[in-house]
Order: structure tokens, then sequence, then C-alpha cells
């Protein structure tokens, strides 16, 4: 091996097996690009689950490669986003921009680490941190701390690009700094968030975002348990108030009852035919995609979520908040964890992913006007959209139930107005 050259293993969590070695991931630096392939041992296993398998399946007989620039899907999954990377370049004394995507895959490994994966430098040795300046010491802060944690998201909250990470350390005291970040750093999105320990098992803890002009973990609640009335398959959420703001408390989907990993991938790996720069794709696509992947369950929810997210002006179903876990017979769709009204104001609002004949476009006929690749007829939709409409007519009481405020909720009205534009 080169200096040119880092050999990354790849680990997969096994039911019962715990961390076991599946891949080798080779980074050519100077080239900028990677290789990914299956260890001979592994793809032999009668229990081997598929990192990726719609482009990466255990049938695969080389190694896989991505176009310069580009990343591996499964492997983006694993990473963080804008938030995770925010808090990354505050552990590393630098920008996250001046990191490279392989830098921050393998900064940091905790049990605790959203999904199945994580990396290390040998078999032998297992997952562990591969950054010079990085400690095994990622971990799930305890309940009993989230008042101190979130006075603590607050403060990095603030940063800009431009300052100084450093100072902004050395303010904080050490503890409280590793156990409000250190565990962000492998989940996704852009808001901020931390994994915490709590009495009925591991949970995300959601906060408040500077500029947020409501409640929003309170709205996203509200959201949520209102999706759940309505069929969708929902993540358990509760609430958490504290001095620095509430919290909302999502529970992990991505652990069994027996808190063992459980590996996932996102719609933009089960799609290969999209990218995050692109087109997204539709919803349809997703439903097709399972159904070549023997979920048959994915279909129905999807349309669900669907309509559900045009009701509510959810525009952040992007396919990167779709996720299916992975086993060794094929995939399932995950229950769903990240749906919230939008907070900005359109005079016509569109999803993220196309959603019926028209588009993107967010209305109810739209979204009745595709229902075959749900696997539904135009009667079997329309009767589930009728039902998810007669419960969501009753949101502004829900909302109420669950904490919201007047001001929010009126605010909240022009996100639910197809209810009464039907």
């Amino acid at each position: 091996m080169t200096s040119n050259q880092r050999d990354i293993v790849v680990f997969i969590w096994l039911p019962g097996k715990g961390y076991t070695p599946a891949a080798l991931l080779t980074e050519y630096r100077t080239e900028k690009y990677c290789t990914l392939g299956y260890g001979q041992r592994y793809i032999r296993r009668p229990d081997a689950i598929p990192l990726d398998p719609a482009s990466f399946p255990l049938t695969m007989s080389g190694p896989i490669t991505n176009q310069r620039g580009k990343k591996i899907s499964v492997l983006r999954d694993a990473a963080p986003d804008k938030w995770g990377r925010k808090v990354l370049g505050l552990m590393a004394g630098q920008h996250a921009a001046t990191l490279t995507e392989t830098d921050i895959l393998i900064a940091t490994h905790s049990h605790n680490r959203i999904g199945a994966l994580a990396f290390g430098q040998s078999a032998s040795e297992g997952p562990k941190s591969m950054a010079p300046w990085a400690a095994d010491s990622v971990f799930s802060a305890p309940k009993d701390n989230l008042e101190q944690i979130a006075r603590v998201v607050a403060k990095v909250d603030e940063l800009d690009d431009d300052d100084d990470l450093d100072e902004l350390r050395t303010t904080l005291p050490e503890d409280a700094f590793m156990q409000a970040l250190a565990s962000s750093l492998s989940v996704g999105g852009r808001r901020p968030k931390v994994l915490v320990e709590m009495e009925d098992g591991d949970y995300i803890a959601k906060f408040s975002k500077r500029g947020d002009p409501w409640n929003e973990p309170r709205i996203e609640h509200a959201t949520m348990t209102l999706a759940a009335q309505c069929g969708i398959s929902v993540a358990h959420t509760r609430m958490k108030e504290t001095s620095a703001g509430s919290i909302l408390l999502v529970k992990r989907f991505d652990r069994t009852e027996q808190g063992e990993p459980r590996h996932f991938i996102s719609g933009f790996t089960l799609n290969p035919n999209i990218s995050e720069e692109g087109d997204w794709g539709s919803y349809q696509d997703l439903a097709q995609l399972a159904r070549q992947h023997e979920d048959t369950f994915a279909g129905p929810e999807l349309f669900r979520r669907m309509v559900f997210n045009a009701l509510c002006s959810n525009v952040d179903d992007h396919p990167r908040n779709h996720a299916w876990f992975v086993g060794p017979q094929g995939i399932n769709i995950t229950p769903v964890y990240d749906v919230v009204p939008t907070q900005t104001r359109f005079r016509e609002y569109a999803l993220a992913l196309r959603c019926g004949k028209e588009g993107r476009r967010a209305t109810l006929p739209n979204v009745l006007s595709w229902p075959e690749p749900f696997g539904l007829r135009p009667d079997e939709a329309k009767d589930i959209a009728m039902d998810i409409v007669e419960i969501m007519s009753g949101w502004q009481e829900h909302f109420a139930s669950c904490g919201v405020t007047t001001r929010d909720i009126s605010e909240l009205e022009y996100r639910f107005a197809l209810l009464g534009a039907r």
C-alpha cells in the first residue's frame, strides 16, 4: 500500500455475531476515487447481509468504483449531514469543508453509531476511529444531562462558518462538550441532534435551531403522532422541556428490542438512478423498487406518507428521509422518522419527490392520479386518502393537545390549507 492509497475495513453488525468484516474500501487520494469490494469469506457466510442490495449485491463478481467526486451511496448513508459535519469540524479543530468524505466517514466509532456499519484499520482489531485527533469515546448521553446538553447545543448552533472553533471549545466543559456533541457524528440531517439513553431505550434528541419561527420540536411531535393516527408506521416520539427550550425525543428504529444494530439504506441507495444533486425521482419509483426487493408492504405505506405529506406541506420528504431495513432475504421499509410542515410559505407547495402525473405538485388530485405502482386500484387509493383527510381534519385539536401554542397553530393553518380546499 502506497501513501496515496488507504485501505479501510467495512464492518457490518450481524445479529448474534456482532461487528463482522464484510468489505474493503480502498481510497486513492491523488486520483480522488474509491473502490469497494466484498471479502470472499464474508460472501460465503449463510447469514451475510448485502451492504447495498440495489447496486452492490452479494453476487457482485468484483469491487464497485465511485466516479470522480461521486459518493458511494450506502457509505454516504452512514455519514453525518450538515449538523454532524459542523460538530466534526469543531472536534477536529478545523472546518468540516477541509475534510474529505472518507475522513468524515471514519473519524469516530461507537457501538451507538447510527445503523449497522462501522469502519476500522484491520479485520482483527475491529471497528475503531481512524482519525489521529479522535478517540473511540463517542457515546449516548445519559438522560439526566439533557438540560446541560441543550445549552451546549444552542451555543454550537450559534456558530457561523468563520467563527473561532477552538475558542468556543475552551469555553465549554469537556465532559459536557463530548456528551452533547460527539454522539451526533453519525446522525443524519441538518438540524441539531444528539443520541441519548433513556430508561426505555435509545433515542435521538432533536433541538430547536437558531431562526426557527415556531417551536419546531413540539410541532414535529404533533405531526408525527398525527401521522400515526393516519395508519402510517412512525417512530415513537415524546417531548422533554428544558430551560434551553423544547426537545423532541425520537425512539431509534435502527435497534432491535435487544439493542442490536440494524442495517438500513436510504431511498437514495435503493434507487441507484438518482443522486443528491439531481432529480430525486418519485414515490412511485420507490414503491416499485421496494417490490423488486421483496417488500410488498412499502407500496401502501409510501402512498399514505405521500398523501399525508401533501396535506401537511412536509416538503422535506427527500429520499434520505425514507429508509429500508436490509436482511439476508430482502428489505422492509422502516418507520418514518422525520415528518414536519415546512417553515416556509409558498403560493403552492411541491413535494421533494414526484407524487403524480403532475409531477411534484402537492395537491390531492395529483397524489391520487397514479396509484397503480403502489399496488392500489384507484378506488382503494381514494378510500385511503379520504380516511387520512378525515383524520387530519382535526389537526388543530390534536396539535393543541400536544402543547402547540395558539400562535403556532395559526401560522400552521397555511400549511394545512389543502384540507379546506379539496
